[in-house]
Parts: structure tokens; sequence; C-alpha cells
């Protein structure tokens, strides 16, 4: 086991609310590496949300149909551990990004986040498209 695999598996960054980001190609185990690390999060004792971008697109396309996105985006954000499995597997669109935005803004700093993806971080950009000042609805952290 390499090093920071091993480092990775002690859950040690879990409680150090620091992200994990896993990208590589199709079919090199990113998702299952990920699940692995959640179990173990999970037999720790911890609580571990896990959403593919469409999943979680959906569900806060659900609450923002009935208006419940904070208790929702808060919910997601009461576990210590947030999964979102394959960014970049199929186009996404703006409900995506900004369901994508929503989490990670509101996790920033308080909790774990750990992104699979077939594309570099540095690449998100490019298969989200950007959130722009008028469409987003407010800082889920500070409320600006």
């Amino acid at each position: 086991m390499s090093k920071r695999v091993a480092t990775l598996v002690t859950l040690e960054w879990i409680g150090r609310t620091e992200n994990l980001a896993v990208a590589g190609p199709s079919g090199t185990g990113k998702s299952h590496f990920v699940e692995a690390l959640a179990h173990a999060a999970i037999e720790a004792d911890l609580r571990v949300a896990w959403f593919t971008l469409e999943s979680l697109t959906t569900t806060i396309g659900k609450a923002k149909a009935d208006g419940t996105v904070a208790r929702t985006v808060a919910r997601v954000c009461r576990c210590d551990l947030i999964v979102v499995d394959d960014i970049g597997m199929l186009p996404a669109g703006q409900d995506a990004a900004e369901a994508f935005y929503r989490v990670i803004d509101a996790a920033y700093e308080r909790r774990s986040v750990a992104v699979t993806s077939n594309i570099h971080p540095s690449g998100f950009d490019q298969i989200m498209p950007k959130i722009t000042a008028g469409s987003r609805r407010g800082c889920v952290r500070c409320g600006a």
C-alpha cells in the first residue's frame, strides 16, 4: 500500500475537514476506492452521504420545488463525509452546477468532500456551466 493510500485509510483527513479528488480514466477503480473509504468511515461511526452528480441534482431539484433547499443542504452537510461520484461522466447543466456548488459551498471548511471524476478538477469549469451572479440565490454559508 502506498504512503498516500495508507494516510487516507486512517480517515484523519475527514476529522480535519480536508477534501479528496480522485481523477483518472474510466474503469480505474476511482469509485470503488472512494466507496471503500466511505465504508471505513461508516465503520468508524462517521456519517457519509453518497451522491452521483445526477442524484445530487435530483435531490436539490426536489428541494427547490418545495422550498426546502437550505434545509436539504444542511441535512447533507451534517454528514462527516460527502461523496459526489462520477463528475464528468455526463454533461452537466445549470441545475447540476448549482446543486454541486450549493453543497460544496455549504461544506467548505466544515465537512470533508470526496469527488471522483474522469476529468482533472482543473477541468470542471469546462463540463459545468459557470454559475453567474444572477443565477445564484445567495451564499448558503453566510446568506450573502
